[in-house]
């Protein structure tokens, strides 16, 4: 059989639906949200006119579903008790569009089709907006690096191509037996488009956690080829050249960051000092979610008489995050968000290294897992230095992961 797939798709109009989310999700910001509350809507349609049953809405209730329910219901609990007043309501529906995503696709009972087409449009579409995106860079503009329409800030299009490369890496791998020499092309145009971004973007953070999932896949799979490591390293090798003898955004960052007081961190080091702050001020619930960029300096000098600390307000830095998923999260959402993410990163990690495939299993097995890899090592290494899991991004990963949730749960 070749690739791709070409069997019959359960529910035409709803996958429609979820395709136009996966489009939407780089390039077009307002119509996402309108995508979504229609899929949803076409989703309990689809399965409600069969019935009221365990079944028809996809098993019975396991583990997942109840983390699940439970980041939905900490959401607006930890807003309603938010140390700052300003935009914890709606922060929440940022978590709900993330969460319902996940949930639908991990109880849609779409099968190998579905599954593989969805990946298709995600990548199909990031290779279109990261194309727009290098084409803006010819007309004048104030931003640095590289922006996908929708996504914004060089620092969040970036992890949403890093999420798409690690996908696609497994992908290709995967599939490329079965694939037609135009299909070879099309996923080798689309491994140098990602990589053009991730250069023109300038990311020291991007750039390595790309190359590192390559590495790590490559080796994974070298049991059935050592095609994908070979040419990872030839990538590797010459991504490196170029960075180190053309002048580019990611050499003179690093340039700058050496001369700095704290190389590591640059400018990130007094935006954690106050997330801290912040935290300890409001330990609980934090000061609530998309709230950081409400902080000031006065807050700060508060925060910090009252611990009986000295607080110099000329390092103040604003910032609308905190530039790290963890301090990020217990900023604004306290010991009570910082306990959700560790359980769903806890349980992402053991769902991957449990339903591991075996190098026998079929393509859409190691596709699917690889997406939901990619997901999860985003969002916890970049998440390190950016703050992950949220707006675009995040419903890309929780994407990934609901489609790895999905997969499984038909095949087990």
């Amino acid at each position: 059989m070749r690739f791709p797939y070409s069997s019959q798709i359960r529910y035409p109009v709803e996958f429609l639906l979820l395709a136009a989310i996966a489009i939407s999700l780089p390039m077009f910001e307002g119509v996402k949200n309108v995508f979504c509350v229609l899929y949803a809507g076409t989703w309990y349609v689809n399965r409600l006119r069969k019935g009221v049953t365990w079944e028809t809405l996809g098993g019975r209730w396991d583990g997942w579903d109840t983390l699940f329910a439970a980041l939905l219901l900490t959401a607006p609990l930890g807003a309603a008790f938010a140390g700052l007043r300003h935009h914890e309501w709606t922060a929440c529906q940022d978590t709900l569009r993330m969460t319902s995503i996940a949930w639908f696709l991990k109880r849609s009972g779409y099968g190998d089709t579905e599954w593989l087409r969805l990946h298709v449009t995600l990548q199909a579409s990031t290779v279109v907006a990261v194309l727009w995106a290098l084409a803006a860079l010819a007309y004048p503009h104030t931003y640095e690096g590289i922006q996908l329409n929708s996504v914004g800030h060089v620092n969040q299009s970036v992890i949403y191509i890093v999420i798409c490369f690690g996908a696609l890496v497994g992908g290709v791998a995967a599939y490329w037996r079965d694939m037609s020499a135009m299909w070879r092309a099309a996923a080798i145009g689309a491994i140098v488009v990602q990589l053009a971004a991730l250069f023109a973007a300038g990311s020291r953070a991007g750039a390595g956690t790309a190359m590192l999932g390559a590495v790590a896949f490559g080796l994974l799979w070298l049991r059935r080829s050592r095609g994908p490591i070979i040419w990872t390293a030839i990538a590797i090798a010459a991504f490196v050249v170029l960075v180190s003898t053309v002048d580019t955004d990611m050499r003179r960052k690093q340039e700058v960051a050496l001369d700095s007081p704290h190389p590591l961190l640059n400018e990130r080091y007094p935006i954690w000092q106050q997330a801290l702050t912040a935290w300890r001020a409001h330990p609980a619930f934090g000061v609530g979610g998309d709230n950081f960029g409400n902080i000031t300096a006065a807050h700060v000098g508060a925060w910090s008489r009252e611990a009986g600390a000295h607080y110099d307000t000329a390092s103040f830095v604003r910032s609308s995050h905190a530039h790290n998923l963890y301090l990020n999260t217990l900023a604004e959402h306290g010991v009570l968000g910082m306990a959700m993410l560790a359980i769903l990163c806890a349980a992402w990690v053991l769902s991957l290294v449990r339903g591991k495939p075996a190098m026998t299993d079929p393509p859409i097995a190691w596709l699917a897992w690889s997406g939901a890899a990619a997901g999860l090592v985003v969002t916890v290494g970049l998440g390190a230095f950016n703050t992950t899991l949220h707006d675009e991004h995040g419903l890309l990963a929780l994407m990934m992961l609901g489609i790895w949730l999905g997969y499984r749960r038909r095949t087990t």
